[in-house]
């Protein structure tokens, strides 16, 4: 496992060119701890670099409080419709983009995007160039889960950290755990309960979609969803179900398609919500 004091040291002496980073792990509180302590410790003035984050200087302290000028976190609006979901929207991106174009305060400026794979391909793109030239010693942090849900211009732009190859704090290994294995099998639970609807005669379209966009997140998320109703449709095929095998093989082959679909690189909602009408409309 690699030491997150590496990184630091790699990306302060300059050896790791990019100024911009996709932050990918499964665990969105995982990542937003990992985001923290790499902030502190780039903003830390600890004389020795294993040291940093310190924990104890003004710009650890500031960074821990969330009261640092240097760390701009792009912020969600409260979304239009009944949820009121927030989410990012493009005055977001303009709030953000021209508060990393004034430069930094102290070391650096460092510009925060939590759950990136879920901004709009609008907002993406008005990020490119932010991205490709930042203002002076400014650093740029993306978020991801998935970081294949991001346009392929914006990971080009951007130099890759995957919380898995870093060493974590040993305290906080079990809690961490838990929280990944609890949240895996509420994926799985998620995605058994979205597969069992695609193939109720009682299920809207209009339910399936808002089921749909609620659980699958990411291209992972529809690939293990189709996986999961194949081998469903294959259990019902073979255990004799309510249809013919006929039906259940054409089902299969609409399916795969969708598969092939996603892998090249087609939206994963739009293909899911269209196998839900050709398997409905057949």
């Amino acid at each position: 496992m690699r030491n997150i004091n590496d990184l630091i040291s790699n990306i302060t002496e300059g050896t790791r060119a990019a100024h911009a980073f996709i932050i990918e792990g499964r665990s969105a509180r995982g990542r937003s701890s990992f985001i923290t302590s790499l902030a502190a410790g780039l903003e830390c003035s600890a004389p020795d670099i294993d040291m940093r984050p310190c924990g104890s200087c003004p710009a650890c302290r500031q960074v821990a409080a969330g009261t640092s000028m240097d760390i701009v976190r792009m912020s969600k609006s409260a979304g239009q419709g009944k949820s009121g979901r927030e989410t990012y929207r493009v005055d977001d991106a303009a709030a953000f983009i021209e508060r990393l174009s004034m430069g930094a305060y102290g070391r650096y400026l460092i510009g925060i995007i939590d759950d990136a794979d879920s901004l709009s391909e609008t907002i993406q793109n008005k990020l490119l160039k932010t991205l490709e030239e930042p203002a002076v010693n400014t650093l740029i942090f993306l978020g991801a889960a998935n970081r294949d849900n991001l346009l392929s211009t914006v990971r080009s732009r951007c130099s890759d950290i995957r919380l898995a190859d870093y060493a974590r704090d040993e305290d906080s290994d079990d809690d961490t755990a838990q929280e990944e294995k609890k949240a895996a099998a509420e994926r799985a639970s998620a995605l058994h309960k979205l597969a069992d609807t695609i193939r109720s005669s009682n299920t809207a379209f209009f339910e399936f979609r808002a089921g749909a966009d609620k659980i699958l997140k990411t291209k992972e998320d529809a690939l293990d969803f189709l996986e999961i109703l194949e081998e469903n449709l294959r259990d019902r095929m073979i255990r004799g179900g309510e249809r013919s095998p006929a039906d259940y093989a054409r089902d299969i082959e609409l399916l795969n398609i969708c598969r092939m679909d996603i892998r090249r690189e087609m939206n994963h909602s739009r293909a899911v919500r269209r196998l839900f009408l050709e398997m409905d409309n057949r």
